[in-house]
């Protein structure tokens, strides 16, 4: 503690030479001068500290009134370490360049973590981040946590609750999914008006809930698209309506396919992260490592960075960027191959074809021939929500 204080008050080392050197070290006590580290050197000489303001004041007077020489032989303190590198601009400069750096590295965004829901709701939120805006590098001063996420909260129907906060150089946001069920869709018809009940497609009628209003059509018979199936009656009909209705998807069954494969051929390009900078390494092809490089017309490539720190924490790292060449190339099916490719394509365009909400009751797949073609169709039964309100013309 006193080495800092004298640090701060400034002190001087001082050599004292006579032959009566203990003369001048009572005089400074008389005068109730700090003095510390008295060092005798020989019979006429010794070494001591005192502090800075002390010497000026009374060293001359003690040193002639005891007959000695006195010589500084050390100056120690904040103000002679300013002193001394007044002339190094450059280097005074440093200590406040570094205190800089470390304030705007502080305050900077480096890194960010979702919790909680599961991988995909995380992605899903780390991408909504990106497109907001929020990327590493930027001030985290710059970042409304509330408004935050109430933007994520909003873009995301899954989510029941969103959490954003700030921890140093990090951006934790914390999610939570909840459980809902997808409400009726709104009458076209306002709820005043009088309407009927019709289907939106063909099919077989399976079931019919009558709210309010005349049920006009039997339950298991066929009704065409636009066909009403609840009439109002003057009022506003209210019926729930559910069908069976056909779906049929078909592909055509081919020997030969085109296929996407990989040559082995692979380029790998790395760049430095430095403080939200991304700097490339120069692609001349005179340099070593460029020597074997060469352009790929298709690829498929696969980026990933990486920053220093446990997690990711500072603000500089490497990023990498690998390219795997790629080349389409005919392949020839089995029968069987080319039966189940056929039918994987199938199922597919009738996935997409079937509403999320129907129930697939029997699926039928037959391989048919059409055009000199053999094609792989399937059929399949789905039970669905068909019933739409239809304004009544007075």
């Amino acid at each position: 503690m006193y080495k800092v204080l004298n640090y701060i008050q400034n002190y001087v080392e001082i050599k004292i030479t006579g032959e009566r050197p203990q003369k001048f070290i009572n005089i400074c006590l008389r005068r109730r001068i700090a003095v510390w580290k008295l060092t005798r050197v020989s019979d006429t000489e010794f070494t001591m500290c005192m502090l800075s303001s002390e010497y000026v004041k009374n060293i001359r007077s003690a040193a002639a009134k005891a007959g000695v020489k006195v010589k500084i032989i050390k100056k120690e303190g904040i103000l002679y370490t300013f002193r001394k590198y007044k002339a190094r601009k450059a280097l005074a400069l440093l200590p406040l360049l570094l205190c800089a750096v470390f304030v705007l590295i502080s305050s900077t965004l480096w890194n960010i973590t979702v919790e909680g829901a599961d991988y995909g709701a995380q992605q899903n939120t780390l991408k909504l981040v990106s497109e907001l805006g929020i990327k590493r590098g930027m001030f985290m001063s710059n970042i409304n946590s509330r408004a935050l996420a109430e933007e994520l909260l909003s873009n995301q129907n899954n989510l029941c609750w969103v959490g954003v906060k700030k921890r140093g150089m990090t951006l934790h946001i914390e999610i939570a999914e909840g459980t809902y069920y997808e409400s009726k869709k709104a009458d076209t018809v306002p709820a005043k008006e009088p309407c009927d009940i019709a289907v939106s497609k063909d099919c077989l009628l399976y079931k019919v809930i009558v709210e309010q209003g005349q049920q006009v059509t039997e339950t298991g018979n066929t009704a065409l698209k636009g066909q009403v199936v609840v009439a109002g009656e003057g009022k506003h009909a209210k019926a729930s309506v559910s069908g069976i209705v056909w779906y049929k998807a078909e592909a055509v069954i081919e020997n030969e396919i085109d296929v996407l494969t990989y040559t082995g051929e692979e380029i790998t390009e790395k760049s430095l992260l430095f403080f939200g900078l991304k700097i490339d390494s120069p692609r001349w092809k005179w340099l070593p490592w460029n020597w074997n490089k060469k352009d790929f017309e298709s690829y498929n490539s696969i980026y990933t960075e990486k920053y220093a720190g446990r997690e990711g924490e500072f603000p500089f790292g490497v990023a990498k960027l690998t390219k795997k060449e790629t080349v389409w190339e005919k392949k020839e099916l089995s029968v069987e191959e080319a039966i189940k490719t056929a039918g994987e394509k199938a199922d597919a365009a009738l996935d997409a074809a079937v509403p999320d909400d129907g129930r697939i009751l029997k699926t039928k797949r037959e391989i048919i021939t059409k055009n000199g073609l053999q094609y792989y169709c399937v059929t399949a039964e789905v039970l669905e929500e068909v019933g739409v309100t239809v304004s009544v013309e007075n």
